[in-house]
């Protein structure tokens, strides 16, 4: 067995429970964000349809509260922790839309509070009533799919020398690119080819007074 791996299995554990907790605080921020983006986005449009004039500012704000919200619940999906953090909370923003096929009025009733933060009011309820929570609970879920993101990249072993292309036993670079088919050592097969001028011998007796006639006659010329 080995002996690392209750400490994998650990720290595995920690992962998922940090997610949990994560998705505990950030799900319920995000709607919050959600609700008051929306609300004030659908305040805008309808004034605006009542003085038959819009005026682009007044999104300004809506569009700050919603990027917010976005931004928090991608961060949640998007982490290479664990997937059990976005799966919880995704299942919980689709839950509250899929419940209206059982209960509408029950859901409705539980969600439908208006909250006040700052003098601004908004519906809890109106990320289900646009069916905003079905889309993104969906989008989160799709995290727990992709199971092969949050797994450990593997590791990569190191190489024998830092040259390329790698050294093989008894062959150079140049070798592999150029030679091919080589063998370990390419010197019998070049000094078969190209045979070296042999070494001088030692002199015999004959061979000496040849020579030194040879000198005298080159000499008395």
């Amino acid at each position: 067995m080995d002996p690392t791996a209750p400490g994998r299995l650990g720290s595995v554990a920690m992962r998922h429970i940090a997610t949990l907790i994560a998705a505990v605080v950030i799900a319920p921020i995000a709607w919050i964000l959600l609700a008051f983006g929306q609300d004030r986005s659908v305040q805008v449009i309808a004034a605006g349809d009542r003085a038959g004039h819009l005026d682009g500012s007044d999104f300004l704000r809506p569009m700050l509260v919603l990027a917010a919200a976005g931004l928090l619940l991608g961060l949640m999906a998007t982490l290479r922790f664990s997937p059990l953090g976005a799966t919880v909370a995704g299942a919980g923003y689709a839950a509250t839309y899929l419940l209206l096929l059982a209960a509408p009025g029950g859901v409705l009733g539980l969600f439908g509070h208006t909250l006040s933060i700052g003098g601004r009011q908004a519906d809890m309820s109106t990320p289900i009533r646009t069916g905003t929570s079905l889309a993104l609970g969906g989008l989160m879920v799709v995290a727990l799919v992709s199971v092969g993101r949050w797994r450990g990249r593997p590791r990569r072993e190191e190489p024998a020398s830092d040259g390329w292309p790698p050294a093989e036993s008894g062959r150079t670079g140049a070798d592999t690119l150029l030679g091919g088919g080589l063998g370990s050592d390419p010197e019998p097969d070049w000094q078969a080819r190209y045979p070296s001028r042999p070494q001088s011998e030692p002199a015999t007796a004959g061979s000496s007074s040849w020579v030194a006639s040879l000198r005298s006659g080159y000499d008395g010329r």
